[in-house]
């Protein structure tokens, strides 16, 4: 592959010569072409494909992120400058963050300005919407963390927030609607919006063209809110593995999967070790997470009395995100941001999780399609195109991973190229490096 002669520079034309681009034919080759950052051809050579090809597909789309909240062991935030390079380093180019985004967003911006690589593109939704407390003094889901939410208590409240994140550039709805409940029997932590508000709301967004997604954990919860108007969940169902007849009762909705967000609650030290050996975790993450991790002597859940109920909800959360990738309604996003769920590096481990042991190839490629081609669309969609246009088409922007054939879903891309230019990610390592060794340690101050 060509490279620019300078950073941040796209080539004027760059062919990806007998690369599988199995996201168009599966069993083709194909020399594909792009000039100044745009595809201009995806030509079929007539060879017969072998298997040994390098894999030419969409960049990966984070569908769940945080970039606002703290990742790391000691409750910090990374600089949005590191957050953006550790996503590229990963070959992450499109993110849906879905909290909070408008207090980085100065920062994020700067650093876009200043970077000699392109940015990941991000759409957000201003700052998410969520229940006043109750009786019991128990807050709406999304108050406990350090960024804003908007309290909703009746109609009119939800047009000043929906007005108050168009002007920070929201360009969808994000609402909180759980108790915090995640197996049966676990306690109730959180408010709830009233069932006249959360009709009103997804009518509301439904009226002004506005796309709602709606933070759920149990089957009780996502078939309320399903009732109510929502058909996009922020999370898999995680207190039950649902039925056929569940599946049916849930026609057209749509499920994230953000296994990350939760796994690190159950890990033993090894399990850590092990999450954080993969490459590129070293050259993107934190290095007081390493530290930390070794002086774990029990998995939080034991230490916490939830290790059961919490292994549990994992189990059933993946197995509806697969059952809901058969049935082509699974997006693959981490929830990153969440303690332990990293920008970048977790979306990789995302897919890993979601495969597990399963050796079938055919799995593997279905999770990678969700992860470029339903990523992406879903991005589109949230940042208010509704045209459902291909990423690996003529006339779209050159924006794509190589993968070598057969390696784990983990494992990163040989190369990134974000509009034309190809990423440097040994130079992004030294980038994060040089802001970790500022005087702020590479952190965001909130």
């Amino acid at each position: 592959m060509n490279t620019p002669t300078r950073p941040g520079t796209a080539p004027g034309r760059v062919v990806e010569r007998g690369v599988a681009v199995p996201a168009l034919d599966p069993t083709a080759v194909y020399d594909v072409t792009s000039e100044d950052g745009v595809f201009t051809a995806f030509e079929v050579t007539g060879a017969a494909r072998t298997g040994t090809e390098t894999e030419l597909w969409p960049g990966y789309t984070e569908t769940h992120a945080h970039i606002a909240l703290p990742p790391n062991w000691d409750d910090t935030v990374d600089d949005p400058r590191i957050t953006a390079l550790q996503y590229l380093y990963h070959g992450v180019t499109h993110l849906v963050d879905m909290f909070g985004y408008p207090l980085l967003a100065e920062g994020w911006e700067a650093g876009r300005a200043a970077s000699p690589w392109p940015y990941p593109e991000l759409v957000h939704c201003g700052y998410a919407v969520t229940a006043v407390a109750d009786a019991a003094g128990r807050t709406g889901h999304g108050v406990e963390f350090p960024a804003p939410v908007h309290l909703i208590s009746v109609e009119a409240d939800l047009d000043h927030a929906l007005r108050s994140n168009a002007e920070r550039g929201g360009t969808f709805l994000k609402v909180m609607f759980t108790d915090g409940t995640e197996q049966p029997g676990s306690p109730v932590r959180f408010s709830r919006l009233s069932e006249r508000v959360l009709r009103f709301t997804a009518r509301t967004a439904a009226e002004r063209g506005v796309t709602a997604v709606v933070d759920c954990n149990t089957l009780e919860e996502t078939l309320f809110a399903y009732a109510c108007g929502f058909r996009l969940f922020a999370h898999s169902v995680r207190d039950r593995t649902l039925t056929d007849a569940e599946w049916e009762g849930l026609a057209g909705a749509r499920f994230v999967s953000t296994l990350a967000g939760l796994r690190s609650m159950i890990m033993s030290r090894e399990d850590f070790r092990t999450e954080y050996g993969r490459e590129g975790f070293r050259e993107t993450q934190d290095p007081y997470n390493l530290e930390f991790v070794e002086t774990i002597e029990k998995p939080f859940g034991i230490e916490y009395g939830c290790q059961e109920t919490r292994t549990a909800a994992l189990r059933d959360m993946r197995n509806n995100a697969l059952a809901a990738l058969r049935r082509g309604s699974l997006l693959i996003g981490t929830d990153a941001g969440n303690l332990g769920a990293y920008h970048g590096y977790s979306f990789l481990g995302e897919l890993d999780a979601l495969r597990g042991d399963d050796t079938d190839p055919a799995l593997a490629e279905a999770l990678r399609h969700q992860a470029t081609v339903g990523g992406r669309r879903y991005f589109d969609e949230m940042s208010g195109d509704r045209s459902g246009r291909h990423p690996l088409a003529v006339g779209a922007s050159a924006t794509y991973n190589l993968h070598a054939p057969g390696r784990p879903l983990s494992a990163l891309p040989v190369a990134t190229v974000v509009r034309g230019v190809p990423v440097d990610r040994p130079a992004l390592a030294r980038a994060i490096a040089e802001l970790r060794s500022n005087d702020s340690k590479g952190k965001a101050a909130l």
